[in-house]
């Protein structure tokens, strides 16, 4: 392979995210599965990086890594085909080769060669045998079906990576700077990234707050995301905040009937100088007001997401922010934690009056969610008028 096909060939490697990353039984039981279909004492799914070899998965073999000028899958990915030793002793490519002569005693090898999503090798399913075989053409196909196997699962990888990427790039790069107000955000991918994105910015001198959330999970539901980010950013422009829901309910029509989803949209624009609050809510329902005591209000949350009708409507809404109050938005990830909307108005309000500072309290959040296996992402955004 030339220097920069190799580099190619790496660069795609470390675009699927799958390096270092702990077992997973989605691989393990394509190599437990091949145990047993080839009765063979170890099965590894092998990642070759430029100077070493990750086993991602294996059965008979350590995980973990191995130098690569002392691994077999490397000769597979180089040659970028199936690669089947019968016997490691006879074969002057192997016959030094320290798995061989050394405690490991290697004699029979055959490595299916695993490709990224744009084709670029970049390891190989690998059965090790310590006797010579052979392979018929039964199991040859049937190794290549296992590394078909693996290689979609490889793909999922990469399409978690690129709806990651995605997602990063829907957030603000920071707070805005308002006079009397301070505000945080964040949003915390799950196991699976969903649609979740949040958005703040001055639209005719009001203070705009965005949260949605589009139903689904991978690079799909990232740029349903983006487009809806970019309809209602073009849509706040020139109109009303119900005007700008509805006009990008409807440019999106076409996407949530093509992809069977649906979003659900928190928007709200805020005066600064008064505190005067107007809000939609499409079937979002995780937005509350904290007081500095007192009750918390939860906000009116009738509408339905956009996408369920064609020409729905949006009522809009007024709420008001007094100094020393807080404004605490929420996506559906958090019933994950909280399994009530009372449970989450009254974790929020505790979490807000304990804490004070938005950053101090997505400080809070994002650690309290840390070694949690959430099935989808959190977002928060909270956004303090000072006394």
């Amino acid at each position: 392979m030339g220097i920069s096909t190799e580099q190619d060939r790496v660069h795609a490697l470390h675009r699927l995210g799958v390096l270092d990353t702990p077992p997973e039984e989605r691989f393990d039981q394509v190599v437990r599965l091949a145990q047993r279909l080839f009765d063979v004492p170890q099965v590894a799914v092998n990642l070759v990086d430029a100077d070493r070899q990750f086993t991602k998965a294996a059965v008979g073999l350590e995980l973990g890594d191995t130098p690569r000028e002392e691994s077999f899958c490397s000769t597979t990915v180089g040659v970028a085909e199936r690669l089947v030793v019968r016997d490691a002793l006879l074969d002057e490519r192997f016959v030094d080769h320290p798995a061989v002569v050394g405690g490991g005693g290697v004699r029979f090898y055959a490595g299916q060669p695993l490709a990224a999503p744009g084709g670029e090798v970049v390891g190989a399913l690998c059965l090790v045998a310590d006797e010579p075989r052979d392979l018929t053409q039964h199991e040859l196909d049937l190794l290549a079906g296992l590394g078909r196997w693996v290689e979609r699962e490889l793909a999922l990888d990469a399409d978690e990576v690129q709806a990651r990427e995605v997602q990063r790039r829907l957030l603000p790069y920071g707070p805005l700077s308002v006079p009397g107000y301070e505000m945080a955000g964040t949003c915390l991918p799950a196991r699976l990234v969903g649609g979740d994105y949040f958005d703040w910015r001055m639209v005719d001198d009001t203070l705009q707050l965005v949260v949605a959330d589009v139903m689904g999970k991978g690079l799909t539901a990232a740029v349903l995301t983006a487009g809806i980010r970019a309809m209602m950013r073009g849509a706040s422009t020139f109109n009303t905040l119900g005007e700008s829901v509805r006009r990008t309910a409807v440019g999106m029509t076409d996407d949530f009937a093509e992809t069977s989803t649906f979003a659900t949209l928190f928007a709200c624009r805020i005066d600064p100088g008064t505190g005067d609050m107007e809000y939609v809510d499409a079937g979002h329902g995780l937005a509350l007001v904290v007081p500095p005591d007192g009750p918390s209000r939860r906000f009116d949350s009738e509408g339905l997401p956009l996408g369920t009708f064609v020409d729905d409507t949006w009522t809009t809404h007024r709420e008001h922010l007094a100094p020393g109050e807080t404004l605490f938005l929420v996506s559906d990830g958090v019933l994950d934690i909280h399994p009530s909307n009372a449970a989450v108005l009254e974790a929020a309000t505790r979490v807000v009056r304990e804490y004070g500072d938005p950053e101090a309290i997505i400080a809070y959040v994002e650690e309290f969610v840390r070694d949690l296996d959430l099935e989808d992402d959190l977002t928060v955004v909270v956004v303090r008028r000072l006394p």
